[in-house]
């Protein structure tokens, strides 16, 4: 019987990265090999053959804009590390009151920001591993809140018919 609406922090963090990802409706743990890993599983970047970048911005409704950009490199045996910013704003919101429903003439602003830095290695030719540390920081008008958070995850190709499993545990924190 309650009703929890807009008691979970930091919702922006679930917000999907990429073409690929977003396409299959989020279920991209156990395929991602690029790039976009940084968001989907931290294992999957110790899998790309090559150094990324990438850059993503989205125009929303109401002047919300959403930006991703992440780049990674890869350190030969010694794995991978990647850095990934997500930063979402609101634009700027016309303050209101019950006296003044039309508004004040003044406006605040609002914004969420996530920063992380991943590594990941490939423990066999089979098995990857890999984690991201993320600073995470909400502010509205003259608010703000911060928190780390940690993605950790898994990747194992095995030799079924090219089934590939993976895990991953993200924003835990």
């Amino acid at each position: 019987g309650t009703d929890n609406t807009g008691t979970s922090p930091a919702n922006f963090l679930k917000i999907g990265v990429g073409p690929r990802g977003n396409s299959l409706g989020g279920a991209f743990v156990a395929q991602t090999n690029d790039i976009t890993s940084l968001y989907w599983n931290p294992a999957g970047a110790s899998r790309s053959n090559t150094n990324e970048a990438m850059f993503s911005h989205s125009r929303w409704f109401a002047d919300i804009n959403y930006n991703w950009a992440g780049a990674m490199l890869k350190l030969g045996g010694a794995g991978t590390v990647g850095l990934s910013i997500t930063y979402l704003d609101y634009g700027d919101i016309e303050v209101t009151t019950l006296a003044e429903q039309d508004g004040t003439g003044q406006f605040y602003s609002a914004h969420d920001l996530s920063m992380g830095l991943t590594y990941a290695y490939n423990l066999t030719d089979r098995f990857s591993l890999g984690g991201t540390v993320k600073y995470i920081q909400q502010k509205i008008w003259n608010s703000s809140a911060s928190s780390i958070a940690l993605d950790l995850g898994v990747l194992f190709h095995s030799d079924i018919y090219g089934l590939r499993i993976g895990a991953t545990i993200t924003n835990f924190g």
